[in-house]
């Protein structure tokens, strides 16, 4: 199991960026969508299951309420002729009168019933049963039961035991009885209105059909089951199948209809398909109507919500592949594309940009891409001008190296000539001038130790001050932390020699030249100062930008472009170039570079 899902994570984790997002998207899209219309469907087909049964429990009302008209004119009926004079008188005669006299009382008797009988359609059987043994009936035949009647048996035991008030009776079989027959009796004892004296029974059969007629107009559902039970449990009538009718109903669900009054309830049976149970009450007799329908039918009409659900369910996800792949599409397009930029930059072309309309997280990536590729571009030119400015240095130094191989040789003996003749200053200035000479000549590291760019400095203030006398006072302050530091070869000299030449010598009287080396920080600055007759504003503005040019063959300004250029070249941006001027009050030019602890510390070139 665990081989199968580390493949299963290796096969998603290795496919492209917009199959992620396609694989993504869909199961976000579909499940919830497959989960919100299973839920609308089942909470529709409960909603409509609901109202159907609710339907159908207020038309077992209506019934109900019919049969409550019903049971109230059957017993409107046997009180008038529990009532009427002439039944009186009849039953109240004497048993052995003559035949002609029972003839005619029989044609009495016959009439009043057929004229009660006559005001509805009703499929009912009255009987007269006096004590004095006549017998009186609507039907046929008289039933034996009837005829030869026993007091104490079940329907007129209960008859005596009213005492005159009706009474209901249910037609009980132990065997399935057929499609028709009676199904319901009712009752009165007959007594002589002035005296209560019991005259005999009176008793109406309620045939199955005519109760049947009342809830055949309710709506019965295809493939249901209208009962009509007895405060017992027993079938009064049922519809479409009658031979259940004059059992007890033998049903799982026959408790929990007994026990309640009216209402709706599933019977879930592992062994046949769910039914829902609609039974209703009535108030007067206590006979309950039950109504039991499939569930399948009762959903039957949400089945155009669960099509239309199953169709909204696929239109959304057949839109939502779409929207996946479009998304996808638009997402990783800008992706592949910058992919393939970077794959031009990798095999060498710099002359790729990047284009996106928007400013989402590509395009930003876009702008620093393009941004990336200018900066290369950048490095790779500055390299490479400095290799070529390396090499023509390289190849200038190789070509002036016999002059000063000359000189120097030509130095020391004019030197060793001055020693002769015991003439120091020409001597000690010689002296100053071999080891400029030397200093100059010498190759290796473009750094130098602080203290020895300094002792160059000395030897070059010697040689100035042997030229200016008096007119020249020069002072150099090196902080001792700083002496074993490294800075960039002759940086110092072209700033003393201008300050000395283009200052001091320019002003009238003495002037003061003074260099200051001191550490700040990470840094090591310099400052070479004067109090000669300074550089204008503008003229400042120009040095410090490089775009100062001269008329003055002898003031060029190149010295000081050329140290602005080693500085950018060596340092990039990590130094200061500044220069301060007053007309008439001197100059102070400010250098600052990083601090090196090593001539090979290249770490801001």
């Amino acid at each position: 199991m665990a081989q199968v899902l580390n493949r299963i994570q290796n096969y998603l984790l290795g496919t492209s960026l917009q199959q992620k997002l396609i694989l993504l998207i869909l199961p976000l899209s579909i499940i919830p969508l497959s989960i919100l219309g299973t839920f609308s469907y089942y909470k529709s087909s409960q909603v409509v299951q609901k109202q159907v049964c609710q339907t159908i429990l207020e038309s077992l009302s209506q019934v109900n309420y019919s049969l409550n008209y019903f049971v109230k004119d059957i017993e409107q009926l046997t009180m008038y002729i529990y009532s009427n004079r002439e039944i009186q008188d009849v039953l109240s005669k004497d048993g052995g009168r003559s035949l002609v006299e029972k003839h005619q009382d029989e044609k009495r008797i016959n009439d009043i019933l057929d004229t009660f009988l006559g005001f509805k359609s009703w499929n009912i059987a009255i009987y007269l049963l006096g004590s004095n043994g006549d017998r009186y009936f609507t039907g046929k035949l008289l039933p034996n039961q009837y005829d030869d009647y026993n007091v104490n048996w079940g329907l007129f035991r209960k008859m005596r035991l009213a005492g005159g008030n009706i009474i209901w009776d249910t037609h009980y079989s132990m065997k399935k009885l057929e499609d028709f027959g009676i199904v319901l009796s009712s009752g009165r004892l007959l007594k002589k209105i002035e005296t209560s004296q019991p005259l005999g029974y009176m008793v109406v059969d309620i045939m199955e059909d005519a109760l049947a007629d009342k809830y055949n107009k309710a709506q019965l559902q295809p493939g249901g089951q209208m009962l009509l039970l007895d405060r017992n449990g027993y079938v009064i009538s049922s519809s479409p199948s009658k031979h259940i009718v004059g059992t007890k109903l033998n049903e799982p669900y026959l408790e929990n209809v007994l026990a309640g009054n009216k209402g709706f309830f599933e019977l879930d049976s592992k062994n046949a398909p769910a039914t829902m149970v609609i039974y209703d009450t009535s108030e007067i007799t206590g006979f309950k109507m039950v109504s039991v329908v499939p569930v399948a039918v009762l959903t039957k009409e949400s089945s155009s919500i669960r099509n239309l659900t199953y169709f909204i369910v696929i239109m959304l996800g057949v839109v939502s592949c779409w929207l996946a792949y479009v998304l996808s599409v638009t997402i990783t397009h800008p992706l592949r594309k910058l992919r393939s930029l970077m794959y031009l930059v990798e095999n060498g072309n710099m002359e790729v940009s990047f284009r996106s309309r928007y400013r989402d997280e590509v395009g930003q990536l876009g702008i620093s891409f393009n941004k990336m590729v200018q900066r290369i571009k950048q490095l790779i030119d500055e390299v490479y001008n400095k290799q070529l400015m390396v090499q023509e240095a390289e190849i200038k130094a190789i070509q002036a190296q016999f002059n000063p191989h000359f000189l120097y040789n030509a130095l020391d003996s004019i030197n060793w000539m001055a020693r002769i003749h015991k003439i120091n200053d020409i001597s000690q200035t010689v002296v100053s001038l071999g080891e400029l000479l030397r200093f100059s000549i010498r190759k290796g590291q473009p750094f130098i130790q602080v203290q020895e760019d300094m002792q160059q400095i000395r030897n070059y203030l010697v040689i100035q001050k042997m030229r200016y006398g008096e007119k020249l006072e020069a002072e150099l302050i090196i902080d001792q932390d700083i002496e074993a530091l490294y800075t960039l070869k002759l940086l110092i000299q072209p700033l003393v020699e201008n300050a000395i030449t283009h200052g001091l010598e320019l002003r009238p009287g003495k002037g003061h030249l003074r260099i200051h080396g001191s550490r700040v920080g990470e840094r090591v600055r310099f400052e070479v100062s004067d109090d000669g007759v300074g550089i204008p504003p503008e003229t400042v503005e120009l040095l410090l930008h490089g775009k100062f040019e001269s008329n003055d063959e002898h003031n060029t300004g190149i010295g000081l472009h050329n140290l602005k250029r080693r500085l950018e070249l060596y340092f990039h941006s990590n130094y200061r170039f500044d220069i301060e001027s007053k007309a008439l009050q001197g100059t102070k030019v400010i250098i600052e570079i990083p601090v090196m602890r090593t001539a090979g510390e290249d770490r801001h070139v």
